[in-house]
């Protein structure tokens, strides 16, 4: 991938180009902003809070290792080896920033972090050579001087480390004050760079050394010389006169800028977005509520309407049904005045019958009148016939509550229900009107019913 090999370009332990260097880093940073790349992020201010700590500038170099902790901790790609990594670059800016406390701990986290995955010394020169360092900052010389020994077992004068070993043995001796021995270490460790061309920068700092420690055992001429190296090299690398690095210093923080406009940008544009959804979301929630009260208003004109016709059905139902049971009751009490207007006529067929019979033998008189007297038996057969048709469960209502009438009783109770009064009952039951006056009366008392209690009212209710 084309930006992990910009981080890789802007490696600080080559040539020392350090404004190349940092244009790569925050072209990398611009690229990983734009894809949300937490990976490519972590890696790249790694690599700013080297160059930051380089040109003392601690306090952004410091800031560059908490994004550096933070982005790590996003991706999930970060083995415990990388992990190890990162805090052996925290160690190395706490130190650069004389903060020896913070180095040490960020030093002892990368070694459990090796120890946890079995890296063997070969593979932790690196981390070794820190510890020493950091021991010989410390005052701790012969615990650094063991760490040195054991490291350098490990290489050799082409190993890619040689000029840091070196170096760092140069200090020990210095910090010790045998002059001697760090002017023999110095001096390799410039033979390993001259040879192998990498950590440039680490050689402005040791022709300084030397030049010192030649000057104070009286090698004022060599010690002129490398101080002159130093300052010119130290310049075109470091100097606020390099035209290389003049542009790194006079750098406006053009990047943030740029990121600060593109996330304006980017929340200008995902306001409006959520401002957008929002706004559709709204209508169609409205579309969904007005939808809803429609359905609900519709159902309840529906259930209306349904239970409204389910009424008006029923009451029709029941007004045909007592249509019906009026008309067949009016067709009853037709049927039942008919009947007494039959056997009126029948009755007077018999009494002149009877006045032509007078003094006469003659048998079809007889059989005529025995015939009349048949069909008037009939009659009642015919009406309760029809009556049951009618009122089909009248009786069964009237039994269940006084079981204890007679079938003449009944008879009277039908035609009370009926409506006919006790002279048209008299007729239809070929009775005299004063003997249903006194059926009437004892039927009251079968009935319990008292006074005030109207016999018709109560029958009818049946």
């Amino acid at each position: 991938m084309a930006e992990n090999s910009l981080v890789e370009a802007s490696d600080l332990t080559g040539t020392a180009n350090y404004p190349k260097a940092y244009d790569n880093l925050w072209d990398v940073l611009r690229f990983a902003d734009s894809t949300e790349n937490s990976t490519l992020k972590y890696k790249a201010y790694k690599q700013l809070s080297m160059l930051y700590s380089i040109f003392h500038n601690y306090s952004k170099a410091s800031s560059c290792i908490d994004s550096m902790f933070y982005y790590a901790s996003k991706t999930k790609e970060v083995s415990n080896k990388s992990k190890g990594n990162l805090h052996f670059s925290a160690a190395i800016t706490h130190r650069m920033s004389k903060n020896y406390v913070e180095a040490e701990n960020q030093l002892l986290i990368c070694e459990q972090l090796l120890d946890s995955l079995n890296v063997p010394i070969k593979e932790r020169l690196y981390v070794l050579t820190e510890k020493a360092h950091l021991n010989t900052l410390l005052g701790n010389y012969i615990k650094a001087e063991e760490i040195l020994v054991e490291i350098t077992k490990q290489i050799h004068t082409n190993h890619s480390y040689a000029s840091i070993v070196y170096s760092m043995w140069g200090d020990l001796y210095s910090k010790m004050n045998d002059n001697n021995k760090a002017l023999q270490y110095y001096n390799k460790s410039l033979l390993a760079i001259e040879e192998q061309n990498i950590r440039i920068g680490l050689k402005v700092d040791l022709l300084s050394k030397v030049s010192k420690i030649n000057y104070s055992l009286g090698n004022n001429k060599i010690a002129f010389e490398q101080m002159e190296a130093s300052k010119k090299l130290g310049d075109s690398l470091f100097g606020s006169q390099s035209e290389s690095n003049k542009q790194l210093f006079e750098i406006k923080d053009s990047y943030r800028k740029v990121i600060l406009e593109n996330q304006k940008i980017q929340k200008e544009q995902e306001l409006k977005s959520l401002k957008s959804k929002e706004e559709r979301l709204n209508l169609q929630l409205w579309f969904l509520i007005i939808l809803l009260i429609v359905m609900v208003l519709a159902s309840i004109i529906i259930v209306a309407f349904l239970k409204k016709k389910h009424v008006l059905e029923k009451e029709l139902i029941t007004q045909r049904t007592l249509s019906e049971v009026e008309l067949k009751k009016k067709e009853l009490t037709l049927t039942a005045l008919q009947l007494i207007e039959k056997d009126k006529l029948l009755g007077e067929i018999k009494d002149d019958l009877e006045k032509i019979q007078h003094g006469n033998t003659d048998a079809s008189i007889n059989k005529i009148k025995s015939t009349i007297q048949v069909n008037s038996k009939k009659k009642w057969e015919e009406f309760e016939a029809r009556f049951v048709q009618i009122n089909n469960s009248f009786y069964e209502a009237l039994n269940k509550k006084h079981d204890n009438l007679s079938r003449n009783e009944l008879k009277l109770c039908a035609l009370i229900k009926l409506n006919f009064s006790s002279k048209e009952m008299a007729d239809i039951l070929g009775v005299s009107a004063n003997s249903i006056n006194k059926a009437r009366y004892r039927l009251r008392k079968k009935l319990n019913l008292t006074r005030d209690e109207n016999l018709v009212s109560y029958i009818t209710a049946f």
